[in-house]
């Protein structure tokens, strides 16, 4: 091809359009004529999967969103759930453990006295004189103990007793019951006995009661259940 014909043949690409289709058919695939076609189909395609994730991802926050609020207020009902029943079985288990205070006291090898009320507890404080040596809130605590027995040995000798009753027992039920008996020994001048009554102790509870710092009475498990 001379310059000339090459002169014209570029013009002709360049002013003439059809003339320009015809020679890209002529030296380009099929494939590759309908690539821009198709590159503006998948470019479209991606644009919009791009919109449909995004709506999704919107979406599946506010889903999440709206289920750590569900599962807060599960969470929430599940707890007060969860403490009513512990509420319940303490109470149970408190009514349990007076249905057995002369076992307790046979445990001890004593004989039944008497089952110390809260006025008992409150005029034992008082007269002993000792009522300003303790704060309120421990003197409210010993007053609110779930059970203080006295009974007699042997040799007639007064003895006392403070028992807390849980369904599983923990270090706060022995502690009060140390605690109480402590107390009461204070107060009395009499030797006085711990005990935890429960159905279950946890490992720190266990271990009390296999050194003997705390006597142990096992409640029934079938005496929680309803009539």
């Amino acid at each position: 091809m001379s310059p000339a014909e090459r002169t014209r043949f570029l013009r002709a690409l360049q002013d003439d359009p059809e003339f320009r289709a015809e020679v890209r058919r002529q030296l380009l695939s099929d494939e590759l004529l309908e690539l821009p076609d198709r590159f503006a189909r998948f470019a479209a395609y991606v644009e919009g999967f791009i919109e449909d994730q995004k709506k999704f991802n919107e979406d599946q926050k506010k889903f999440n969103e709206d289920q750590k609020i569900t599962n807060a207020r599960v969470d929430a009902a599940l707890n007060r759930i969860e403490t009513s029943i512990g509420i319940l079985k303490g109470n149970v288990a408190r009514r349990v453990l007076r249905d057995h205070h002369e076992t307790i006291l046979e445990l001890l090898q004593l004989d039944f006295a008497d089952i110390l009320q809260r006025s008992d507890l409150t005029r034992l404080v008082r007269n002993s004189g000792m009522a300003n040596d303790i704060e309120f809130g421990q003197r409210r605590s010993f007053y609110a103990a779930d059970l203080v027995l006295a009974g007699t040995d042997a040799e007639g000798d007064t003895h006392y007793v403070a028992a807390e009753a849980s369904f599983t027992a923990d270090s706060r039920d022995t502690d009060r019951a140390i605690r109480n008996a402590e107390f009461l020994t204070r107060f009395t001048g009499q030797p006085s006995h711990s005990v935890v009554a429960s159905v279950f102790n946890d490992h720190e509870v266990q271990e009390l009661v296999n050194a003997g710092a705390i006597h142990w009475f096992r409640l029934d498990e079938r005496e929680f259940d309803a009539d």
